[in-house]
């Protein structure tokens, strides 16, 4: 069973129902940190392994992002070198503009992206308005246009969470 923090949480569809978990072995780790909160994408191999890319991820039409639920902010994770991320949609999941990274020292890490070179913050985002990934973290996004991965239910500005709605 994954541990998250009490600000990143599964609100609904896991793990009874609508996600399936799945263990991907960590591809690189130079440019993507692999944190639970963030987003990755695979890598295109053809060796039969789930691998994820080391490039910072951002949503497609033709792309899919997963969302991480334990990263290598974990200690299981970090010794079998590799996240577990939900696949599919129909899950809810709350997301943080920060979260604490538990092998920096007490420092956090965004959860949320940048857009115009300006942090996003939970006030940035919409209830019933859309989000997407870009550079691996979560931004707004103005309409349902196939880059989206998922529609904000619930904007908490004063603890800096949304709660999204993955498809």
């Amino acid at each position: 069973m994954v541990a998250l923090n009490s600000k990143f949480d599964i609100l609904r569809g896991w793990p009874n129902s609508s996600a399936v978990q799945e263990d991907f072995v960590i591809g690189g780790d130079s440019t993507h940190k692999h944190r639970q909160g963030e987003w990755v994408s695979l890598a295109s191999t053809t060796d039969g392994s789930m691998k994820t890319a080391d490039s910072l991820p951002s949503s497609a039409p033709d792309k899919v992002c997963y969302l991480i639920i334990e990263g290598l902010d974990d200690h299981s994770s970090k010794f079998a070198n590799r996240v577990t991320c939900l696949l599919g949609g129909g899950y809810m999941v709350r997301i943080p503009e920060v979260a604490p990274d538990a092998y920096a020292g007490g420092s956090e890490y965004r959860c949320f992206g940048a857009v115009g070179g300006q942090d996003q913050t939970a006030s940035d985002f919409t209830v019933g308005g859309f989000a997407a990934v870009a550079a691996g973290k979560l931004v707004p996004h103005g309409q349902r246009d196939g880059v989206e991965v998922g529609q904000v239910v619930a904007v908490n500005v004063n603890n800096g969470t949304i709660d999204l709605l993955v498809f």
